[in-house]
């Protein structure tokens, strides 16, 4: 089974400019994907990005940037079906085939297992009937929003007893974040489009510091404590490869 790992690195972040490339602990943060991308043992790890200064840096950490990203994959509203779909159409006019496997590594999230991934590979490999595997995070379902009137009530209204303010974590069903690593067969997306992880997705639940994420500056700031942190914490250090 040919397995790529894929990093999309856009360069237009509005939130937090260039947070793709920001040093953390004297690395730029793609770089910390590129190496756990490397450290799978997998057949190739690619950069995909608008950008000759960030295909550079992921070159020179040994991602392959072939080409940089078409401007229909690259605009504000592009979607990851719009990357596959300019890898589809231009990885083999540079000779390179396309693969069976996808290990989707989102740049902003530096905290990851190589166990998980191979675990994940596997289950795509045994069961052809599985579309993807996802790496998740526990989350807390007790979350709100705030209302047309300014005020804040119950993102879920008909989980929560309206009798009462406050209720325990295990009241409501499990939760979990799904964003933080994606594993998903390149067979099927065209059909799918945007649902191009189909809808057989098989879980792997990992600790919640693997969904750590840097979408502005708050969590830039607690990931770039946690990895410069001397010394560095052991369950830090686990899910850290640089």
């Amino acid at each position: 089974m040919r397995a790529y790992a894929l990093i999309p690195a856009r360069s237009g972040s509005k939130g937090l400019p260039d947070k793709n490339i920001m040093e953390i602990d004297g690395i730029p943060l793609l770089a910390y994907s590129v190496l756990f991308g490397k450290s799978l043992g997998i057949d190739r790890v690619l950069l995909s990005t608008d950008s000759q200064k960030y295909a550079g840096i992921g070159q020179r950490y040994g991602a392959e940037c072939p080409f940089l990203r078409s401007a229909e994959a690259a605009s504000d509203s592009a979607g990851e079906h719009h990357i596959l779909a300019d890898l589809d159409a231009r990885l083999p006019k540079h000779g390179i085939e396309l693969p069976d496997v996808w290990v989707w590594l989102k740049p902003t999230c530096p905290f990851r297992s190589r166990d998980a991934v191979q675990q994940a590979l596997r289950l795509l490999e045994n069961d052809p009937s599985l579309h993807s595997v996802r790496i998740v995070t526990a989350a807390d379902a007790r979350i709100h929003r705030i209302n047309e009137q300014g005020f804040l009530e119950p993102y879920f209204p008909a989980l929560w007893p309206p009798e009462r303010s406050k209720i325990p974590r295990t009241y409501l069903p499990k939760a979990y974040s799904p964003f933080n690593l994606e594993v998903f067969r390149h067979d099927g997306w065209k059909e799918r489009g945007a649902l191009f992880m189909g809808t057989r997705i098989k879980p792997i639940v990992l600790p919640c510091i693997t969904g750590l994420d840097i979408d502005g500056r708050d969590g830039a700031e607690i990931i770039k404590a946690l990895i410069e942190a001397r010394p560095r914490p052991e369950f830090v250090a686990r899910y850290l490869h640089a």
